[in-house]
């Protein structure tokens, strides 16, 4: 059954409610959504603060009410009962987005996710919206703990709110299922880390990253998408200065979070200590 509700209004809605929720999380500015509303956020790099980057691949799920569902009828899901949620994986014969993913957490562990909701119709999601809760109402699964795919079959992961793991199918095994507040407990170590330690150093580590595991044609594009960030940069600044190690962070952070979201998928926040 469908929820109702599409995945672009679902990874809107989370990233824009973790902006709203953020007085009660340790995720401030700046989140950054887009390269158009990059300059209307309100939301200014504060370059003396640490900057811990987050990736998130956002899947919708469809919501099982039958008891003949193959994760609930073969009896290898124990936990789970109807109703629940599963996702499906991208097949790796049609892409290497899993992959890729699990690349990216190699490099930044506890920082990269899938992340689905647990919400069952467009009713609850429009409360949830509405509340600032979309994404304390998700759930987030570690590529890394998933683990590589072992063939080119399609893959779900099944799933349930308040369970403490989903199940990775066809072959079930169990995958720790975190809580956002789960990975906001974590992001107050992580920013004592020297590699967070400054945005503008964070920044410059996040282009490289993506960078590397970009496609060559967009590898080629960087340099056209640095210069229209900066132009557009310029049409909203209007003339008003900015310090230059500022503008290199928004820069890296833009470029980083552009060629993540056109090449490999994935959407990139940033999380600062308030």
């Amino acid at each position: 059954m469908k929820v109702g509700y599409t995945e672009f209004s679902f990874g809107y809605a989370s990233t824009e409610n973790l902006i709203r929720s953020s007085a009660v999380a340790p995720v401030g500015a700046p989140v950054f959504p887009n390269l158009i509303q990059e300059g209307t956020s309100g939301y200014d790099i504060r370059i003396n603060f640490p900057g811990v980057p987050l990736f998130f691949q956002y899947k919708l799920p469809e919501l099982m009410k039958k008891g003949t569902a193959f994760e609930i009828a073969n009896g290898h899901c124990p936990a789970l009962s109807i109703p629940f949620f599963r996702i499906a994986m991208m097949r790796r014969d049609v892409s290497r987005q899993h992959e890729l993913l699990i690349k990216l957490e190699a490099r930044y562990p506890s920082n990269v996710f899938y992340a689905t909701p647990c919400i069952a119709s467009v009713d609850d999601f429009d409360k949830a919206y509405n509340g600032a809760a979309v994404a304390r109402q998700s759930v987030f699964f570690s590529p890394t703990d998933i683990g590589p795919l072992p063939d080119d079959k399609a893959h779900s992961i099944a799933y349930k709110s308040g369970l403490p793991n989903g199940y990775f199918c066809s072959e079930p095994k169990p995958i720790k299922a975190r809580s956002f507040d789960e990975l906001s407990a974590g992001f107050r170590t992580q920013f004592e880390e020297k590699r967070f330690d400054q945005i503008g150093e964070s920044a410059r580590e996040m282009r490289e990253s993506v960078l590397q595991l970009a496609s060559s044609p967009m590898r080629q594009t960087e340099q056209l998408i640095a210069d229209r960030v900066r132009s557009r940069r310029v049409q909203v600044l209007d003339g008003a200065s900015r310090p230059p190690e500022e503008e290199r962070a928004v820069t890296d952070i833009l470029v980083a979070r552009e060629i993540a979201r056109v090449d490999l998928g994935i959407d990139l926040l940033v999380a600062q200590p308030r």
